[in-house]
Protein backbone atom coordinates (compact mmCIF):
# COMPACT_ATOMS: atom_id res chain seq x y z
CA UNK A 1 0.00 0.00 0.00
CA UNK A 2 3.00 2.27 1.22
CA UNK A 3 4.41 1.91 -2.56
CA UNK A 4 1.21 2.46 -4.53
CA UNK A 5 0.80 5.78 -2.54
CA UNK A 6 4.50 6.70 -3.68
CA UNK A 7 3.71 5.76 -6.71
CA UNK A 8 0.09 7.87 -7.13
CA UNK A 9 2.38 10.79 -5.94
CA UNK A 10 5.01 10.15 -8.22
CA UNK A 11 2.42 9.85 -11.26
CA UNK A 12 0.64 13.14 -10.52
CA UNK A 13 3.99 15.00 -9.67
CA UNK A 14 5.18 14.21 -13.14
CA UNK A 15 1.41 14.84 -14.95
CA UNK A 16 1.55 17.91 -13.80
CA UNK A 17 5.00 18.80 -15.18
CA UNK A 18 5.71 20.79 -17.95
CA UNK A 19 8.90 18.60 -20.34
CA UNK A 20 10.78 21.29 -21.86
CA UNK A 21 13.73 19.15 -23.53
CA UNK A 22 13.45 17.89 -27.04
CA UNK A 23 14.25 14.15 -28.45
CA UNK A 24 15.51 13.04 -24.64
CA UNK A 25 14.57 9.38 -25.73
CA UNK A 26 17.50 8.83 -28.78
CA UNK A 27 14.64 6.65 -30.38
CA UNK A 28 15.43 7.61 -33.65
CA UNK A 29 17.72 9.76 -33.84
CA UNK A 30 20.38 12.33 -32.31
CA UNK A 31 18.95 15.50 -32.90
CA UNK A 32 18.62 18.67 -31.07
CA UNK A 33 22.26 17.00 -28.99
CA UNK A 34 25.73 18.15 -30.09
CA UNK A 35 28.98 19.13 -29.15
CA UNK A 36 31.67 20.26 -31.78
CA UNK A 37 34.59 18.89 -29.92
CA UNK A 38 33.43 15.11 -30.12
CA UNK A 39 31.05 12.86 -32.48
CA UNK A 40 28.01 11.47 -30.46
CA UNK A 41 27.15 7.61 -31.86
CA UNK A 42 23.57 7.14 -32.21
CA UNK A 43 23.17 3.62 -30.80
CA UNK A 44 19.81 2.14 -32.50
CA UNK A 45 19.92 -1.62 -30.26
CA UNK A 46 20.12 -0.51 -27.13
CA UNK A 47 18.27 1.67 -25.24
CA UNK A 48 16.53 2.13 -21.67
CA UNK A 49 13.36 -0.50 -21.25
CA UNK A 50 11.31 2.72 -20.52
CA UNK A 51 11.46 3.34 -24.07
CA UNK A 52 12.72 2.21 -27.68
CA UNK A 53 15.77 0.90 -28.50
CA UNK A 54 17.68 3.83 -29.13
CA UNK A 55 20.51 5.36 -26.93
CA UNK A 56 23.28 8.14 -27.09
CA UNK A 57 26.41 7.05 -26.93
CA UNK A 58 29.90 9.60 -26.61
CA UNK A 59 33.07 9.23 -24.90
CA UNK A 60 37.04 9.52 -25.50
CA UNK A 61 40.21 8.06 -25.99
CA UNK A 62 42.04 11.26 -24.91
CA UNK A 63 42.30 9.91 -21.30
CA UNK A 64 43.76 13.05 -19.32
CA UNK A 65 41.49 13.00 -16.50
CA UNK A 66 39.04 15.27 -17.82
CA UNK A 67 35.59 15.43 -18.98
CA UNK A 68 34.11 15.22 -22.34
CA UNK A 69 30.35 16.18 -22.64
CA UNK A 70 27.32 16.21 -25.21
CA UNK A 71 24.84 19.46 -24.74
CA UNK A 72 20.80 19.50 -25.42
CA UNK A 73 19.31 22.84 -27.54
CA UNK A 74 18.52 25.90 -25.64
CA UNK A 75 15.40 25.86 -24.02
CA UNK A 76 13.03 28.78 -22.28
CA UNK A 77 12.42 28.57 -18.90
CA UNK A 78 11.23 30.65 -15.87
CA UNK A 79 12.43 31.69 -12.84
CA UNK A 80 11.15 30.59 -9.54
CA UNK A 81 9.83 27.67 -10.80
CA UNK A 82 11.00 23.83 -9.42
CA UNK A 83 13.06 21.49 -12.06
CA UNK A 84 13.29 17.53 -12.57
CA UNK A 85 15.98 16.27 -14.69
CA UNK A 86 16.32 12.91 -15.00
CA UNK A 87 18.42 10.31 -16.96
CA UNK A 88 18.12 6.53 -17.62
CA UNK A 89 22.40 5.66 -18.50
CA UNK A 90 24.61 2.67 -18.84
CA UNK A 91 28.46 2.35 -18.35
CA UNK A 92 29.88 -0.64 -20.56
CA UNK A 93 32.03 -3.46 -18.89
CA UNK A 94 34.64 -2.32 -21.57
CA UNK A 95 34.17 1.20 -21.17
CA UNK A 96 37.49 2.92 -18.78
CA UNK A 97 35.03 6.20 -18.07
CA UNK A 98 35.26 6.55 -14.25
CA UNK A 99 32.08 8.71 -13.90
CA UNK A 100 28.91 9.38 -16.10
CA UNK A 101 26.93 12.59 -14.70
CA UNK A 102 24.55 15.96 -15.77
CA UNK A 103 24.24 18.84 -14.60
CA UNK A 104 22.29 22.36 -16.35
CA UNK A 105 22.99 25.38 -17.91
CA UNK A 106 21.78 28.65 -17.31
CA UNK A 107 21.37 31.30 -19.72
CA UNK A 108 19.89 35.12 -20.50
CA UNK A 109 17.62 36.53 -22.98
CA UNK A 110 20.20 37.18 -25.03
CA UNK A 111 21.90 33.59 -24.43
CA UNK A 112 24.63 34.81 -22.41
CA UNK A 113 25.75 32.12 -19.73
CA UNK A 114 25.26 32.63 -16.54
CA UNK A 115 25.68 29.88 -14.69
CA UNK A 116 25.90 26.20 -13.88
CA UNK A 117 23.25 24.66 -11.19
CA UNK A 118 22.88 21.71 -10.47
CA UNK A 119 26.54 20.78 -10.99
CA UNK A 120 28.19 17.46 -10.79
CA UNK A 121 25.48 15.56 -10.17
CA UNK A 122 27.11 12.17 -10.57
CA UNK A 123 25.39 8.93 -11.06
CA UNK A 124 26.12 5.26 -9.25
CA UNK A 125 27.91 3.39 -11.81
CA UNK A 126 28.96 0.87 -9.61
CA UNK A 127 27.04 -1.77 -11.84
CA UNK A 128 28.15 -2.29 -15.37
CA UNK A 129 26.17 -3.52 -18.26
CA UNK A 130 23.01 -2.69 -16.78
CA UNK A 131 20.27 -0.06 -17.52
CA UNK A 132 19.72 2.57 -14.21
CA UNK A 133 18.16 5.61 -13.86
CA UNK A 134 19.01 8.98 -11.85
CA UNK A 135 16.97 11.71 -11.09
CA UNK A 136 17.25 15.20 -9.27
CA UNK A 137 14.50 17.70 -7.88
CA UNK A 138 15.98 21.30 -7.64
CA UNK A 139 14.76 24.66 -7.68
CA UNK A 140 16.43 27.70 -10.75
CA UNK A 141 18.40 29.82 -7.88
CA UNK A 142 20.31 31.66 -11.11
CA UNK A 143 18.83 35.31 -10.86
CA UNK A 144 17.58 36.16 -14.46
CA UNK A 145 17.96 32.76 -16.49
CA UNK A 146 15.36 32.61 -19.08
CA UNK A 147 16.71 29.69 -20.79
CA UNK A 148 18.88 26.74 -19.95
CA UNK A 149 20.18 23.47 -21.60
CA UNK A 150 20.91 19.95 -20.35
CA UNK A 151 24.68 18.98 -20.47
CA UNK A 152 25.58 15.00 -20.00
CA UNK A 153 29.21 14.47 -19.30
CA UNK A 154 31.40 11.44 -18.81
CA UNK A 155 34.54 11.84 -17.12
CA UNK A 156 37.98 9.83 -18.07
CA UNK A 157 40.75 8.53 -16.06
CA UNK A 158 44.29 9.70 -15.76
CA UNK A 159 46.13 8.32 -18.23
CA UNK A 160 45.09 4.93 -21.10
CA UNK A 161 43.96 4.82 -24.27
CA UNK A 162 41.27 2.77 -24.49
CA UNK A 163 37.55 4.50 -25.00
CA UNK A 164 36.19 6.31 -21.73
CA UNK A 165 32.23 6.05 -22.88
CA UNK A 166 28.83 5.83 -21.41
CA UNK A 167 25.18 5.27 -23.06
CA UNK A 168 22.32 7.62 -22.35
CA UNK A 169 18.86 7.40 -22.61
CA UNK A 170 15.20 8.86 -21.29
CA UNK A 171 17.32 12.29 -20.37
CA UNK A 172 14.11 14.59 -19.30
CA UNK A 173 13.80 17.91 -17.65
CA UNK A 174 10.72 18.76 -16.62
CA UNK A 175 9.71 22.33 -15.08
CA UNK A 176 7.19 21.45 -12.25
CA UNK A 177 4.08 23.44 -12.07
CA UNK A 178 4.43 25.23 -8.78
CA UNK A 179 5.94 28.57 -8.82
CA UNK A 180 8.45 28.80 -5.88
CA UNK A 181 8.44 31.35 -3.64
CA UNK A 182 10.41 32.01 0.23
CA UNK A 183 7.87 31.38 3.95
CA UNK A 184 6.29 34.38 4.43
Amino acid sequence: MKYMVLWLLLMVQLSSAQSLLQNGTFDQSLDHWDNPSITPIWVSNDGAPASGNGSLRFGSTFNNGGSVWMQSDIMPVKEGYRYIMASSYKLPSDSIANGLWMSIYWYDEMDNYLGEYPWDQRFNIGQTDTWLDFDYTFENIITDATKARVVLWVTTPASGSDESYGLFDDVIFFQDTVFVTGFE
